[in-house]
């Protein structure tokens, strides 16, 4: 608990100096200690492997539903003292919560690296063996090779003494002008194709929605319709310069669609998010708990 509410407070346990070697030291003994887990954790026996990985499961979640469940401390000074246990436990937890949101980074960067891994293997197994599409393996993994490189690539030279120079085009290199090329050329536009495509997509399943067959689908085609209306500009204009709709203005194409907003859209929304919250929260209360697990085997 000492070390741990050392944390923020200059140099401690967790943070050596950069550059030294006590720093160095225990970076190689995380990195020695971490593979013997993961590497005992691999040959371990399937039916002991489950129940290690739902402890481990269970207490990083156990740790962030306590930091949120327990009361925190208000105005805490640094160097306080905790004038009571239940203080202390708050002044704890603060003090752990860098530490163990760093932990989450570097699994969340080991879990990123294994997605890459992961495809990195079938695609390549599919170019080896000239599986079917293997044409499509080899571009994907040329992209990502390509990608990392000129990626890293340019990022290193940024971050070099002279890197404030690249703010200016004028001064990009091969590398920089490769970099974008791929990412703001390729990529991006690429992505904007792919979205342009399901615009049609979408198109097609509000037109089999709206298709009138029941009272709701009728309902629905004319909300659709008076927002849709609403948003074309010689429409709204031409149906506000009635001399009805001037004495009337509660009935103007724009009223009609920001209560339909207001009103209708926005609370349906609302539900639908609370709804999806809910269960949320119980998916995660099933993988916090391991019931997933037991189930399936």
């Amino acid at each position: 608990m000492d070390l741990l509410a050392q944390a923020g407070a200059g140099l401690n346990f967790w943070n050596a100096p950069s550059g030294s070697a006590e720093l160095i030291i225990k970076i190689v003994l995380a990195l020695v200690l971490s593979g013997a887990f993961f590497f005992g954790l691999i040959a371990a026996p399937a039916n002991l492997r489950r129940p290690i990985v739902g402890v481990f499961t269970f207490l990083a979640g156990l740790f962030y539903v306590t930091y949120w469940l327990w009361p925190s401390a208000i105005a805490r000074d640094p160097g306080q003292a905790p004038l009571n246990p239940v203080e202390g436990v708050a002044f704890w937890l603060e003090d752990a919560l860098p530490q163990v949101a760093n932990f989450s980074n570097i699994l969340t960067a080991f879990l990123l690296g294994l997605g890459v891994y992961s495809v990195a293997r079938i695609h390549v197994g599919k170019l080896v063996k000239r599986q079917r599409d293997w044409e499509f393996s080899l571009v994907l993994i040329a992209s990502m090779l390509l990608m990392i490189l000129f990626g890293y690539w340019n990022w290193f030279n940024r971050h070099s003494p002279t890197g404030g120079l690249l703010e200016d085009p004028a001064n990009w290199h091969f590398q920089q002008f490769a970099s974008d090329m791929l990412f703001d050329g390729l990529l991006q536009q690429m992505d904007a194709a792919m979205f342009s495509m399901i615009a049609f997509y979408i198109l097609s399943a509000a037109y089999r929605a709206f298709r009138i067959r029941s009272v709701e689908a009728t309902i629905l085609l004319a909300a659709a319709l008076i927002v849709m209306l609403s948003l074309m500009g010689a429409v709204a204009y031409k149906w506000g310069n009635n001399s009805f709709i001037q004495t009337h203005p509660n009935l103007s194409l724009e009223a009609i669609a920001g209560w339909l907003s207001d009103n209708v859209q926005t609370p349906s929304i609302r539900g639908i998010d609370f709804g999806v919250g809910i269960g949320s929260l119980a998916m995660g209360l099933r993988i916090w708990l391991n019931l997933e697990r037991q189930e399936a085997s």
